[in-house]
């Protein structure tokens, strides 16, 4: 009996750490659905700003967060092994409090897109530090749930910008959203370091008293200190290890591996073309004809993708990896490949067509392809790899994000949105088999068996 109290007081304790972690995902996600509804109002005759702004200043406005972010990682990746983990996520919110106060003082495309250049440098720390913070505060039977928040989270601040935006001025979304900022600069303060950068730092006992406040047990428990010994033993491995440098990377035949495999379930989830829809979603529910509200409607997108993102969170340790990520890749391909036939064949007999493909594709990425990439990144990575692999790894998110937002527009303009549609379709769909034949399922794995898969001679996906 007291042993279920203790596991259920630790699991609450991690929950809990991982939740407020994970709050500068929250301030992105609504970075990233923020022009969906102040886009239009800017190009409006009703804008807050002097005169209304052009589709070319929104089309870059879009495209400097993950421009930026690309810019952010190297910073990241060297700050979160010098620094900390903890300091570098207070660092991300900070940056988030600088980007608000912008948006909320000053209403100039140059402001503007300055302010979406600052969130990207926070933004990269997001999925650089975050996700590794949480990895390293979980037990591993909760690794992959709490892995998952990070992109359930992000989905949230989505859902929350469609409806604040919708719902109050210009000048108080800012407010509000700077108040996010600032109050979890304050709160993180109190929360503890990562006990593997508290080891890496020879600070062993404060990082046995980070083990025992997040597990709910005493020193001596014997859980305590098997997982310190075994932090122990990866940090000795860790210090005999010759420097990080490209080539110790190829060399390193499982390394080498995991990040060819991480870049590619990055790049399935960046081109599919969510990302691109996220921040266009009105715009696609307006020139699709509907009758309904494009707001009201991207809220109800939102409140999708939180769904996909929480079944997830929910369900990732029982269906692990590999399923969830090849069944939203199919899903999300049907969908690009329906838009792109209705956008082909203009037909306005089926309005509800395109609102529906887009309603499904977003419950699809959601459910697999927006936080599946993000949990195995956080799995298959040594300890003196995780930062500067995930670092590469976001930094070609980053990039193919920035692309797709940029050329989203022109390319639409001048070839017809169809054709960029089932350029998101094709895309998807190769992921679908490249999933099938090539991502080692990590559920319930330790670092050691998942690296194996790829050190094993015999396999064919090195």
């Amino acid at each position: 009996m007291d042993g279920r109290r203790e596991n259920a007081r630790s699991a609450r304790k991690q929950i809990f750490t991982a939740l407020l972690a994970t709050i500068p995902t929250f301030t992105y996600g609504i970075q990233i659905g923020w022009l969906s509804p102040m886009g239009p109002l800017l190009k409006s005759a009703d804008t807050p700003a002097l005169v209304p702004f052009t589709d070319n200043a929104i089309s870059w406005m879009a495209a400097a967060l993950p421009l930026a972010a690309i810019c952010g990682i190297p910073f990241f990746s060297y700050a979160s092994d010098r620094f900390g983990r903890k300091i570098c996520i207070i660092g991300v919110s900070f940056l988030s409090c600088i980007s608000w106060t912008i948006k909320l003082t000053l209403i100039t495309p140059t402001a503007l897109t300055t302010a979406r250049v600052i969130a990207g440098l926070a933004s990269s720390g997001c999925f650089v530090v975050v996700p590794v913070y949480v990895k390293e505060i979980s037990q591993d039977s909760l690794r992959g749930a709490l892995a998952s928040l990070t992109m359930t989270v992000c989905k949230l601040g989505v859902i929350f910008v469609y409806a604040v935006g919708m719902s109050v001025s210009y000048k108080a979304n800012q407010a509000i959203y700077l108040a996010i900022a600032a109050c979890h600069v304050i709160l993180f303060c109190f929360m503890p370091e990562s006990p593997n950068y508290l080891l890496k730092i020879d600070n062993e006992a404060k990082a046995a008293k980070t083990i025992c406040w997040l597990r709910s047990m005493s020193r001596t428990n014997k859980v305590v200190v098997e997982e310190l010994s075994k932090l122990k033993t990866e940090q000795c491995i860790y210090e005999a290890m010759p420097r990080v440098t490209v080539m110790s990377v190829i060399r390193d035949k499982a390394t080498f591996s995991a990040l060819r495999v991480t870049l590619v379930l990055m790049g399935m989830q960046t081109l599919s073309g969510c990302f691109a829809l996220m921040n266009y979603a009105a715009d696609v529910f307006r020139r699709a004809g509907t009758e309904w509200s494009p707001n009201t409607l991207a809220l109800f997108m939102g409140s999708l993708q939180l769904a996909g993102s929480f079944f997830t969170t929910m369900s990732i340790e029982k269906f692990g990896r590999k399923l969830p990520l090849a069944c939203s890749s199919l899903l999300v391909s049907i969908c690009m490949a329906t838009l792109a036939t209705y956008f082909l064949l203009g037909s306005e007999s089926v309005r509800w067509l395109p609102v529906t493909a887009v309603c499904v594709c977003i419950l699809a990425y959601g459910a697999g392809l927006a936080p599946v990439p993000m949990v195995v990144m956080a799995e298959v990575f040594t300890f003196q790899m995780r930062a500067r692999m995930a670092g590469a790894s976001m930094a070609f998110s980053f990039f193919c994000s920035s692309m797709t937002v940029l050329f989203y527009t022109p390319v639409a303009n001048q070839f017809g949105e169809y054709v960029v549609f089932y350029t998101f379709a094709t895309v998807t769909l190769l992921g679908v088999f490249y999933t099938v034949f090539c991502v080692p399922e990590t559920k319930g794995k330790s670092l050691d068996e998942i690296q194996s898969y790829w050190k094993k001679p015999e396999t064919v996906f090195v």
